[in-house]
């Protein structure tokens, strides 16, 4: 029976590094959304500039906004491609264990606090 009660302690650990993986992986995917957006602006603002002729200060600015939008995609992409590899890690731990016990074990919540029972939703 201890036996099953460590697989099981780390099969939770396990979850928990997925769930974590998974929200890194869900926050960089909306980094990414957001550069990819700054990104598609600021071609728009090349183009009404290349459109306009505007000055060489402009130019630069532009220049400079674009490499700084570009550096930022590609970090969030870099920062992606690890996360995304080390959910992959946490999904093949936490399925092991799923064919070693047959179950992931799901933690037990955590028990409501009686003292807090007047600051319930439901009231």
């Amino acid at each position: 029976m201890g036996d099953n009660a460590d697989l099981e302690k780390r099969a939770v650990e396990a979850l928990r590094c997925y769930r974590e993986a998974l929200a890194r992986v869900e926050g960089l995917e909306q980094e990414e959304a957001a550069a990819r957006r700054a990104l598609a602006d600021w071609q728009g603002r090349v183009e009404i500039a290349l459109f306009n002729g505007r000055a060489s200060p402009g130019r630069s600015h532009l220049i400079q906004t674009g490499q700084t939008t570009i550096a930022r995609l590609h970090e969030v992409r870099f920062a992606m491609s690890e996360a995304t590899a080390a959910l992959d890690s946490a999904y093949r731990a936490l399925a092991a264990f799923d064919d070693e016990l047959g179950y992931i074990p799901i933690p037990g919540t955590a028990k409501p606090d009686p003292t807090d029972a007047a600051h319930s939703p439901e009231e």
